[in-house]
């Protein structure tokens, strides 16, 4: 019976886990990359709009500086958006290159991402963010800029990529 319990946890434990998930980058780099990377434009949602208004606010009850959009960094966040979609996983697979990218593109320091899945509204994915350690530190770290893309998959669940710099 005890051997059920424990599995049951960990159980849960893993899912948890792979709802929600962060990643960061606090290594400065010195020198932009001469990789090519696409310079495109994003026109962000209304949704993904209220979500970063939303981050905007908590960084500010916590008396840091509010966060600028750039829409290379929605762009950059989109691709792996798009990614997570299609293998229907969340990950931060391949966040090196979007950290490269958006060093050779827009002049980062630090890079961090947050992803998140199964949220269906903006205050919901904050909250989850919040209660995470690492989520919340991410959104609380010495960033200057950030973006977001907020996609849906054939069912309807909202994947997320949330990606900061410092620039």
């Amino acid at each position: 019976m005890k051997k059920s319990v424990v599995t049951k946890i960990l159980a849960v434990l893993i899912i948890a886990t792979s709802l929600i998930s962060c990643s960061s980058s606090t290594e400065s780099v010195d020198e932009p990359t001469t990789s090519n990377f696409p310079v495109s434009s994003y026109t962000q949602s209304t949704f993904e709009l209220e979500l970063l208004d939303l981050v905007n606010e908590y960084r500010v009850s916590k008396g840091l500086n509010a966060l600028s959009i750039i829409e290379q960094i929605s762009f950059v966040s989109s691709g792996h958006t798009d990614y997570m979609i299609s293998t229907q996983e969340i990950s931060h697979a391949n966040f090196e290159t979007r950290k490269e990218n958006l060093h050779a593109t827009v002049g980062a320091l630090n890079v961090g991402e947050n992803v998140a899945f199964g949220y269906s509204s903006a205050q919901a994915t904050l909250n989850a963010w919040i209660a995470s350690e690492s989520h919340r530190l991410n959104m609380e770290s010495n960033y200057t800029h950030f973006g977001l893309s907020v996609k849906q998959d054939a069912q309807g669940k909202k994947y997320y990529t949330m990606m900061f710099i410092r620039k």
